[in-house]
């Protein structure tokens, strides 16, 4: 792969129903934005899966399981260039129940039980996850990650320019 010399952004922005049916396509959306982008499939598939755990606490917790609420999400991807890291920014926002921002956070990973590692997991995964609250009810939660730049990154041999 010959690397970019200029930096492209792409940006989607969708609104879904709080339906697990609706979170495959998703992930997949997220793993194609973050392959494009300069990110390793490892990494791809991660934050994927930052993000469906994210879109599974707004159906259980926000939405109390219902499937009729909506989310809305919007990706902004930079692609790698030569000299350019990657990075994604990732904004889930619902009109869901409002939580307190200081009782998000993970359980006690010293107690060994199902569930629970959803925030764990999100925060291990991406660089930065920031949760708000809207002004008219419900939730944002803010996912950034950033990977190397196309010279930098180690998952592909890079061409030889000569």
């Amino acid at each position: 792969m010959k690397p970019k010399d200029k930096p492209i952004q792409a940006k989607a922005e969708l609104t879904i129903p709080a339906s697990p049916a609706w979170f495959g396509a998703i992930r997949e959306l997220i793993i194609c934005f973050s392959n494009e982008s300069g990110f390793s499939s490892r990494e791809s598939g991660s934050i994927a899966l930052a993000v469906d755990e994210a879109l599974s606490n707004v159906h259980r917790h926000g939405y109390d399981r219902s499937n009729t609420e909506l989310i809305e999400l919007s990706l902004e991807t930079t692609w790698a260039t030569k000299l350019t890291p990657c990075n994604i920014i990732i904004c889930i926002e619902d009109r869901g129940k409002q939580v307190e921002i200081e009782l998000i956070r993970s359980r006690d990973l010293n107690k060994v039980r199902p569930g629970g590692l959803g925030v764990h997991l999100i925060q291990s995964i991406m660089d930065k996850a920031t949760w708000t609250h809207r002004k008219n009810g419900g939730m944002r939660l803010v996912l950034e990650k950033h990977g190397s730049s196309l010279l930098e990154s180690t998952d592909e041999p890079q061409e030889n320019e000569n």
